[in-house]
Formats: structure tokens, C-alpha cells, sequence
């Protein structure tokens, strides 16, 4: 009963003029970035990390960017739930599909190698526009209400979810049946799935499976990103396969494949760093680092 309680409190964004959403996202950034300042002081550490050849000025300006598309993120997700098809066949202009034919004709299923920038939620919606198998990899929220909701509005878009704890094998049989899995390589992830790249000139602790899965069952890997444009609707760009370096002995191969793909994502987020989610603390320190760091500490 809540459940549907909360579509119809929702179902009013459905006609909301895009222009009012983009004012009204504007505003609620602001109030988040000024009033409440959600998160200010990891947001602020991150970017004089990753930009420390920027002035004060320019990373508040930065950060200022950074919260109206916080903002106008939180109104655009409120789609999801019941209008993500028809928001995204409004919204996403989508640039060279034909990588990822081209990736779906060699028959290993395909990794897409992606991350939190502009309205990435829309891509599952979009894929539905191409009729593609999609899996995305995914943690499931506390609240059960919220996540059933989520996970019942994915579902709708004809995605299946893989939950990231055990994942290997779902992710492997996904492959096996010729269906793209959709991974995010933009997140702290900790050992023992994770090891040590360089990310903006830090090091960072990465999930190396995706290399370790593009190694073992040659799957080509797309990378795609979703960018905002000025007048509030998306470029979904993908990228022909970035393929895989044998370098070494297999430890070598992941680890330098890890760092290409992390390059990769990095490249994405300096073309629009406004659109990343800079609130996330992408270089904590762990057990095996002393819990120090230079960045949070």
C-alpha cells in the first residue's frame, strides 16, 4: 500500500515542465550547497585533491556546478520509478550504437565499463529503447520500501540486477548467455576485490574483476557515458572496445588493465567533472595502508 503511495506522490514530476525541473534542481542544489552543506567538507577535499592546480575560486565555482547537478539529479531520478522509458526516449541522444553491435556480434557478451556522471540511471532505461539484455551490477538499499521500489522500476525497464556480493557467477552466466553486464569502475572498493591504481594522481582502491573477467572470458568491454548538455538533456557516448593487454604474468595483466579502464573513467569525469559524484570518498585508506591517508585524515 505504501509502495503505491509513493508512485502516486511521485506521479505528479511526470508533467512537470523539463524547464521548471531544471529551475527547481537548480535551487535544491543550491540550498544543499549553501544551507545544508550536504557533504561540503569531502567534496571540497576531493577536488583540491584531484585539482590542486586550480585556485580556491575556481574549485568553489566547480563545486557550485557540482551541486546544481546534484540537484537537478535528485528531480530526474524521481522519474525512474514509472516514467524512466518515456524520459529517457525524450532526453538521451545516443552517439555510435554500432560499437556495441559490433561488441554483441562476437558472441562473449559484453562488459560495460561505466560511471556516476550525468543521469547514468537513464542508460538502463535506454537500453530498453535497443532491446538489449542488460545486467547491472548493483548494491541493494537498507530501506526495504526504497529498495523494492528501485529494484521493481529496473525490473520494468527489462533489466536483471546482479547483487554485487557473489557475484562472479551470475556475471559469468550473464556472459555465457551473450548479455551485456553493466560495471561502474568509479567507486572505493577495498582487498581483498580491490587493488591499488592511480586515480588523479592518487592511489586508489579499485574492483579488479572486471579485468580478471574480460581475461578469462575474452568479453569485449564497452566503455559508455551519459553527459548533461546545457539544455538538460543527455549525450549516452559509447566507445569501441578497449580490449585487454597481456603485459605479464596474469597478477601484471590485471592490475595494468585495471589502471587502463580506471584511466578510461578518469578521462570521462575531466571533461565534465561538474557531473561526478564528488560527495563519494573515492581514496579512503584501509588496514593494509594504516588507515592513513592525506586526503579525509
Amino acid at each position: 500500500m505504501l509502495h503505491w503511495l509513493i508512485r502516486v506522490i511521485l506521479f505528479p514530476v511526470r508533467f512537470m515542465p523539463r524547464t521548471l525541473e531544471l529551475f527547481l534542481g537548480a535551487v535544491l542544489g543550491l540550498f544543499l550547497y549553501h544551507i545544508i552543506r550536504f557533504k561540503r567538507d569531502v567534496v571540497r577535499r576531493n577536488l583540491l585533491a584531484a585539482y590542486g592546480n586550480k585556485s580556491l575560486s575556481e574549485i568553489k565555482e566547480l563545486e557550485r556546478k557540482n551541486y546544481i547537478h546534484y540537484g537537478r539529479l535528485v528531480f530526474e531520478l524521481l522519474h525512474m520509478p514509472f516514467d524512466g522509458f518515456n524520459f529517457g526516449k525524450k532526453n538521451v541522444h545516443v552517439h555510435n550504437i554500432q560499437y556495441l553491435e559490433e561488441a554483441l556480434s562476437k558472441g562473449k557478451g559484453v562488459l560495460l565499463l561505466s560511471a556516476h556522471i550525468g543521469f547514468w540511471e537513464v542508460m538502463g532505461a535506454v537500453a530498453m529503447l535497443y532491446k538489449l539484455p542488460l545486467n547491472i551490477i548493483t548494491k541493494y538499499l537498507r530501506i526495504k520500501l526504497f529498495d523494492d521500489l528501485w529494484v521493481n522500476s529496473r525490473a520494468s525497464y527489462g533489466i536483471k540486477l546482479i547483487n554485487e556480493v557473489s557475484s562472479a557467477k551470475n556475471i559469468l552466466k550473464a556472459l555465457s548467455r551473450k548479455e551485456i553486464v553493466g560495471v561502474v569502475l568509479d567507486q572505493f572498493m577495498g582487498p581483498p576485490v580491490g587493488g591499488k591504481v592511480m586515480f588523479f594522481g592518487h592511489p586508489a582502491w579499485t574492483i579488479t574483476s572486471l579485468a580478471w573477467f574480460v581475461q578469462k572470458t575474452g568479453a569485449p568491454i564497452v566503455p559508455v557515458v551519459n553527459y548533461r548538455r546545457e539544455d538538460g538533456s543527455f549525450d549516452l557516448v559509447i566507445y569501441p572496445d578497449a580490449g585487454f593487454e597481456n603485459v605479464g604474468n596474469d597478477d601484471e595483466n590485471i592490475k595494468h588493465n585495471t589502471q587502463r579502464y580506471s584511466n578510461i573513467i578518469e578521462g570521462f569525469i575531466r571533461k565534465c567533472p561538474e557531473q561526478w559524484i564528488w560527495v563519494h570518498k573515492r581514496w579512503k585508506a584501509v588496514k593494509e595502508d594504516g588507515f592513513k591517508d592525506n586526503i579525509y585524515s
